[in-house]
């Protein structure tokens, strides 16, 4: 039972994690101006992807201690991120990705499929 919460838990903080990190990385990109003249306007983005950090290490020590293994724990992790960041980017900016993003994803979704399965 106590791993079940600790699965639960784990994924749970790996997606809050993975979404405020993709959600800084967005932000920090789409910054004007020039950061030595305003390093300031880094200071959300910082704050935001610390609070991913402290998540995500939390979810990988509650994922490992309910699974036993940390490649389990790395997989999802991985899945994760490739199932949420096309999401988490387009519902920040509305733009798609070209050919060649939309290749390189696909290539990369087979890639962590053909790692998984063999």
């Amino acid at each position: 039972m106590k791993t079940h919460y600790y699965l639960i838990s784990s994924l749970a903080l790996m997606i809050f994690g993975e979404i405020l990190t993709i959600y800084s990385e967005v932000h920090a990109s789409k910054l004007p101006g020039h950061p030595i003249d305003t390093p300031m306007m880094f200071l959300k983005p910082i704050v935001l992807i610390s609070i991913a950090g402290v998540s995500l290490i939390f979810a990988y020590w509650l994922g490992y201690q309910g699974t036993g293994n940390i490649w389990v724990v790395t997989v999802v992790s991985l899945t994760l991120l490739l199932i949420l960041e096309p999401i988490v980017i387009y519902v920040m900016l509305k733009e798609l990705p070209g050919r060649g993003a939309t290749i390189g994803f696909l290539l990369g979704a087979a890639g962590l499929i053909s790692t998984v399965a063999l």
